[in-house]
């Protein structure tokens, strides 16, 4: 068997992109087991390894089709953030903003991987998806970090995703397996992030 997820891959030379993964190096434990700048479409499931393939070019082909006429880089939103609480767990996190596109993107990916999860498999979907900023094991902790965090946080600007792609579990440790579609930058957003460096 073999353990997968799909996610949105964000450019990491943003303003926000920066800001996450600084935050992540200091409060996710896990941050070297997938230290890229990414958010997870559903929660990872198992197919058979010899089915891997197979539900590759599915996805590129429902991507590549889903993006045909826009292959420009998307955005997505984050309003917020929130506390997700799983196994005496705190999670910190980021709350995505779907627009109509991405969101209908993001079912059409659940139901393809669920159809290739073999029917002895139990998978459990997440109420939602969002971006992990830290993990913490008590309330104080997370508390003093949440107050940092509002603040920082607050005010956000879209983060470009500049790829979809398929991640797999391999020694414990999340590596991209292949990337399902990719996006061209967009003119405007190169003219302002280079206008901002100036």
């Amino acid at each position: 068997m073999t353990k997968l997820f799909v996610g949105f891959n964000f450019t990491p030379e943003g303003l926000l992109s920066r800001k996450v993964t600084g935050f992540r190096k200091r409060f996710d434990p896990k941050y070297n087991q997938y230290g890229f700048p990414h958010m997870a479409m559903l929660a990872p499931f198992e197919i058979h390894d010899n089915d891997v393939l197979d539900l590759t070019e599915t996805l590129k082909e429902e991507l590549d089709s889903f993006f045909y006429d826009n292959k420009t880089m998307p955005r997505l939103d984050f309003a917020g953030i929130g506390v997700y609480e799983h196994n005496k767990k705190k999670l910190l996190y980021l709350n995505p903003n779907f627009d109509i596109d991405l969101g209908y993107c993001s079912e059409v990916v659940l139901e393809i991987c669920k159809s290739f999860i073999p029917k002895t498999i139990r998978y459990k979907e997440n109420a939602r998806q969002f971006l992990p900023l830290g993990i913490f094991y008590n309330m104080k902790d997370m508390f003093e970090v949440m107050e940092h965090a509002k603040v920082e946080f607050e005010n956000n600007s879209p983060l470009p995703i500049e790829s979809i792609s398929l991640y797999e579990k391999k020694f414990g440790i999340w590596v991209e397996k292949e990337v399902l579609v990719s996006f061209e930058e967009n003119e405007t957003h190169f003219l302002q992030m280079n206008h901002a460096t100036l």
